[in-house]
């Protein structure tokens, strides 16, 4: 299976560089995900990083103020795939770098989905389960 199969389907939000980290995690609760792309508006639409809940959580229990702006801790290293990706190798590519979501963008430039390790993980699941049977 590829991972192209198993993209979340749930559209990334972005928000700006500028948004504070509390205006982050509203933005994650209201859209019921854990992670945001980051963009800097002055510059078109482009992904400059991404956050993740935790992240922001860890970052605020070591002091750092929730008016913050998320490019402060954001992961600037965004990296990408393009889907056609087999599912064992992106577990492993993910497990080898330390990394729980992938941005998946096409050869136009043109984001595709976000894959998280928890949707790797569960197809490999699935397709385990399905040839067991």
């Amino acid at each position: 299976m590829k991972l192209k199969d198993v993209f979340n389907n749930t559209r990334p939000i972005k928000i700006d560089r500028y948004t504070s980290l509390s205006e982050a995690l509203e933005c994650m609760d209201k859209q019921g995900v854990n992670f945001a792309l980051i963009v800097d508006n002055s510059k078109g639409d482009d992904v400059i990083g991404i956050v993740t809940r935790s992240i922001i959580l860890r970052s605020i229990a070591k002091g750092l103020s929730q008016n913050e702006p998320v490019s402060k801790v954001m992961i600037k290293n965004v990296i990408t795939i393009n889907g056609e990706e087999d599912l064992i190798d992106t577990f492993m590519f993910m497990m080898k770098n330390n990394i729980s979501h992938l941005l998946a963008i096409s050869e136009t430039g043109k984001i595709i989905g976000v894959v998280t390790l928890r949707d790797v993980l569960s197809a490999i699941n699935k397709e385990c389960e399905r040839n067991i049977d």
